[in-house]
């Protein structure tokens, strides 16, 4: 190996030496930013704090059978519970969703125009920046369907 790549080497190894030697002592910092959980002005806030969405509880059939919509309930939201609104899905035999003002409490389902089977209904609590909480259970819909919305079921 010739002196000239010694010499280089050396030079290289003595740079990183150096360098490791300055960020031990605390010569060289890290760069202080306020996007940090743990910067003074934010730690002392008043107005930081995190939001809890309540999950809406559980759901029940309030109604179902022979030429009449399927109906499913939830209690009130709570004072406090951080709800904006409601989403709802039904997947399964049907696929489809909707949203809710936080004031409501049940749903009614009806059969589309043909439609044969069972579906997963599922309820969520969404609250502020979207976040949201489902309910502690699901219920099952099912119709029976050929142009006139024969008849509903509901089991939760």
């Amino acid at each position: 190996m010739s002196s000239r790549r010694r010499r280089g080497r050396g030079r290289l190894v003595a740079a990183g030496v150096a360098l490791a030697g300055c960020v031990a002592v605390g010569l060289i910092t890290p760069v202080d930013t306020d996007a940090a959980w743990v910067d003074a002005e934010v730690a002392a806030s008043a107005t930081l704090s995190a939001v809890t969405v309540i999950s809406p509880g559980s759901v029940r059939c309030v109604q179902s059978g022979l030429l009449v919509p399927a109906v499913v309930g939830w209690n009130a939201a709570p004072t406090g519970g951080n709800i904006a609104s409601y989403r709802w899905t039904l997947v399964g035999a049907s696929n489809r969703a909707g949203t809710l003002p936080a004031t409501a409490t049940s749903v009614s389902l009806s059969p589309s125009l043909v439609e044969l089977g069972s579906s997963v209904f599922t309820l969520y609590a969404v609250g502020p920046g979207g976040w949201e909480r489902a309910a502690t259970n699901t219920a099952t819909i099912g119709f029976l369907s050929v142009a006139l919305g024969l008849t509903s079921s509901c089991a939760a």
